[in-house]
């Protein structure tokens, strides 16, 4: 954090010829973390976002573009997971246009990347650190990128490394017949194949509300994984994606 904000100081000095307080006089007013994962192809990228759209998170109203992004602003903090070759002919496209910046060869490079973007407000950094003037000398990296981690793991309902989740058809019926009677188990089973093919928020509305949040509970006391988000394509060949343990990419 020091060393970038120190050489974004230094630019601003020489691209506007002034000279700007040092360092320990700067704030930390709020800050964007993104992080880029590279799913190979859009059709990937495209998916998995749209599998999205049945997440959920506390207070927030999440806003869903086919294929493209979806986006949950909040007062801590605002999530947005991205197509980011979509993003980038939306809106940056036109800047590079007229340099000589290679544009073509840069489209073709991030085709299939995806990015977690977690913008921390004032709010949050202020709980974080306990102050209400946060020096930017006095924030590290770990720290934001644990933000980003906890947002992302309440917005995607993962644990870090909890290897013993399951979400494969065949794991989790076997997995609910090892601790469930035969019939509760059989129920739950296709409560959670329900879920895979229609969506959370979809079967919730259609449930008799005790009997949702009495399957939600013991799929989860069962650690299965019916969220939809390591799935990136559900009907052909399933590619598992964990944002947590997953590659980045510049």
């Amino acid at each position: 954090m020091i060393h970038i904000s120190q050489e974004l100081i230094k630019m601003v000095e020489l691209a506007y010829h002034i000279n700007l307080p040092s360092l320990q006089h700067w704030f930390l007013q709020r800050v964007d973390i993104a992080i880029c994962f590279d799913l190979q192809n859009q059709h990937n990228v495209e998916t998995y976002i749209d599998n999205l759209s049945s997440c959920s998170f506390p207070k927030r109203k999440l806003k869903h573009y086919e294929g493209e992004s979806i986006y949950l602003t909040g007062s801590t903090t605002t999530l947005k997971i991205y197509n980011k070759l979509r993003e980038f002919k939306k809106h940056d496209f036109k800047k590079f246009k007229n340099t000589s910046f290679h544009i073509l060869e840069y489209l073709e490079e991030i085709k299939g990347f995806i990015r977690f973007e977690c913008e921390i407000k004032k709010r949050k950094l202020k709980y974080i650190y306990q102050k209400d003037f946060i020096r930017i000398r006095n924030t590290t990296y770990k720290d934001l990128r644990g933000i980003w981690q906890d947002e992302f793991s309440t917005l995607l309902k993962m644990l870090n490394n909890d290897l013993q989740k399951v979400s494969e058809n065949e794991a989790v019926k076997s997995r609910l017949k090892a601790i469930y009677p035969k019939v509760r188990a059989q129920n739950l089973y296709n409560f959670f194949i329900l879920i895979k093919a229609q969506g959370l928020q979809e079967v919730r509305k259609n449930t008799c509300k005790s009997m949702y949040y009495k399957n939600v509970s013991d799929l989860k006391n069962a650690n299965v994984d019916f969220s939809q988000k390591m799935n990136i394509d559900m009907e052909n060949i399933q590619v598992q994606f964990n944002p947590f343990e997953a590659k980045e990419v510049p």
